[in-house]
């Protein structure tokens, strides 16, 4: 069987190509994301670091790690969707050959070891070459994530062993149970009726696919049902990437059903055009390989749409919140603000100063005492109370004071404790007890972790680093209150909005960056399965393009309705997959809804556009070469070859 499949990939390479491309560029993924993770999980700050710089060593491990994790994560599951996927298309071209195969003395059970032998040569080539691609994918990861300052100082990433077993491990469990999931559909049919093109035989919407199609839906329903019913924003958006990944496989398993109605579409511009009859008869007689070509473009624009959404979201509602949550008419900032002298600008009507301090608050449930992840913010109760209009959902803002706390909106709802039986501070030192008074709901933007009293700590503790938010009164005169504030030590003086914008493009060349080091290298690889998909689907044609050619169709007219047929594919997964990033922004809308009293969300319909002119003009560049191909052999010689 080794021998017979060896020959098969020398025979058929076209159709294994897709398969060894995924595989390769998902073993190169998980290497260099397993390559980091290994080399930073056991980083420490260098001896003689101080508090802070221990700490910030910390905080890079964490961080790289998370941002490994999800490549990886988004990697694995990219690879498993992309080489099913392909496998089984691959797996489905050749239909015909494998009932010739069954009708010539080959068994089932022969069949299923040729196509695992097959999985087999592809996951060898794959993990040979995703390892030479992983290596150098490692470098670039690296310095991505040193350019975000997240990497930690002096981490090594060498090649382990352990990394290049986890590569072969991956490339062969993909790879075997991707062909063993194909190799059953194709054991499973008559060989005559394989032949025969019989309407079993071209039932797509087999009972496996309608139970994936159907759990996968279900689960896509459940998770948007409880994102938009309820639950903290970092569960909101947590279940919006479980939405990306259960909606595009329920979305591909159904594409088929989507097909007909394109289909139907066209049919009343076929009257019209010979190429758009044969390019609507294509569709309506290869459903398969129309949904076959839509699967990859779903992920991908399930994928890139969903993520940036979400990332667009966040930033949009940074300014909705100090729009709509604070009390404000300007925000001073500074390192030296003297706050005497702010309390005393004639047109000041309230300052309210919030100063970040360093001390880390204790929380206790039982015996287990835990710091709180979160940061400390010093603020004057009263003013507080005056500046932030967003209501808490336990507790009640008037109880907060000297000996008590606030939990502020950047802490992670699903990470804290309903009840603590002790909170402390420490000041110096003494310990401060402190009794819960409040706790805000989770925000998109909120970064704050605690609120307390500033007036309980001593002055050194404050100083630093520190943001004043101002009413004016009604008869200020704004210039000339911005020139005293400057006057009295802020180096910054801009409105609520103009702070969030400001602190938004900051955040938004960070999230960009993320964005390209997560997305970027599964949308290429989403997009070289499309092209792949499309271009295997068309040079295995040889012999129906011939047909085409001997029947008086000139050749612009092949391109025609080869370009119409791939086109036609390409926008069924775009609008499928819209629909799933759609869905995964649901649950963000309405927590936004919930916590603003507006509806946040950002839908990119930018980065849709350009996705729909970029895969257009790149399907229909590979359509055009494919057929070009295609058509090379002359037709008589085409006609009598096997495709």
């Amino acid at each position: 069987m080794i021998r017979l499949a060896l020959r098969t990939f020398v025979d058929r390479w076209q159709l294994f190509v897709g398969t060894v491309l995924a595989v390769t560029a998902g073993v190169a993924i998980v290497h260099a994301g397993m390559t980091i993770i290994l080399g930073v999980e056991n980083s420490e700050a260098p001896a003689g670091a101080s508090v802070e710089q221990a700490e910030a060593c910390q905080e890079a491990v964490s961080a790289t790690g998370t941002l490994t994790g999800m490549t990886v994560t988004l990697g694995a599951f990219l690879t498993i969707f992309v080489v099913g996927s392909t496998f089984g298309f691959a797996v489905d071209q050749r239909r015909r050959d494998l009932a010739v195969l069954r009708l010539g003395g080959v068994t089932a059970k022969q069949i299923r070891g040729l196509l695992l032998a097959e999985g087999c040569v592809a996951a060898v080539l794959g993990t040979l070459a995703g390892a030479v691609l992983g290596t150098g994918l490692t470098t670039v990861q690296r310095a991505l994530l040193s350019g975000l300052g997240v990497f930690p100082d002096g981490a090594a990433t060498p090649v382990r062993t352990a990394v290049l077993v986890i590569d072969l491990v991956v490339a062969f469990t993909v790879c075997f149970l991707g062909a063993r999931g194909t190799a059953k559909r194709a054991t499973r049919l008559k060989p005559l009726d394989a032949l025969r093109r019989t309407a079993d035989e071209q039932r797509v919407m087999t009972v496996r696919r309608w139970i994936v199609a159907v759990t996968a839906l279900v689960l896509t329903a459940l998770q948007t049902y409880v994102a938009a019913a309820g639950g903290g924003l970092l569960l909101t958006i947590l279940l919006g990437l479980g939405i990306i990944i259960t909606g595009s496989v329920a979305t591909s398993r159904l594409a088929p059903l989507l097909v007909p109605a394109a289909a139907g579409v066209l049919t009343a511009w076929a009257r019209r055009s010979v190429v758009v009859e044969v390019g609507v008869a294509n569709l309506r007689d290869s459903v398969r390989r129309t949904a076959s070509c839509a699967a990859p473009m779903i992920v991908l624009v399930g994928l890139v749409m969903g993520l940036q959404g979400i990332l667009d979201t966040q930033s949009k509602a940074t300014v909705v919140e100090a729009e709509t949550l604070l009390a404000a008419d300007l925000v001073a900032t500074g390192d030296s603000i003297d706050l005497a002298a702010v309390n005393a600008i004639e047109g000041v009507a309230l300052a309210a100063p919030e100063t970040v301090i360093s001390p880390e608050i204790q929380l206790t449930t039982g015996r287990t005492t835990t710091p709180g992840l979160g940061t400390v913010v010093a603020v004057d109760p009263d003013a507080f109370r005056a500046t932030h209009l967003q209501r808490p959902d336990t507790g009640d803002l008037s109880d907060f004071g000297q000996r008590s706390v606030v939990f502020g909106p950047g802490l992670d709802s699903t990470s804290v404790s309903s009840h603590y039986d002790e909170i402390t501070l420490d000041v110096g030192n003494d310990t401060v007890r402190l009794d819960e008074a409040a706790r805000m709901s989770e925000t998109l933007a909120g970064v704050d972790g605690f609120y307390v009293d500033r007036s309980v700590l001593p002055a050194e503790m404050l100083e630093g680093p520190t943001s004043v938010l101002i009413q004016l009164a009604g008869d200020a005169d704004r210039d000339v209150v911005e020139q005293s504030l400057a006057a009295a030590g802020a180096t910054s003086v801009l409105t609520p909005s103009e702070s969030a914008v400001e602190q938004t493009s900051a955040s938004e060349a960070e999230n960009r960056a993320v964005m390209a080091a997560i997305v970027g290298l599964g949308s290429l690889y989403a997009l070289i399965s499309v092209l792949s998909t499309v271009a295997i689907s068309i040079g295995q044609r040889r012999s129906e393009l011939a047909t085409l050619r001997l029947s008086g169709l000139t050749r612009q007219q092949i391109h025609g309705a080869t370009v119409l047929e791939a086109l036609a594919a390409t926008t069924i997964g775009l609008v499928l997959g819209a629909i799933t990033a759609v869905l995964a922004l649901v649950g963000i809308w309405a927590a936004t809804e919930r916590v603003y009293g507006t509806a946040v969300v950002a839908i990119p319909w930018g980065l849709l556009a350009a996705m729909t002119v970029l895969t257009a003009a790149l399907t229909t560049v590979t359509a055009l070469l494919a057929t070009r191909s295609a058509l090379r052999l002359p037709a008589i010689r085409a006609l009598g070859a096997l495709d």
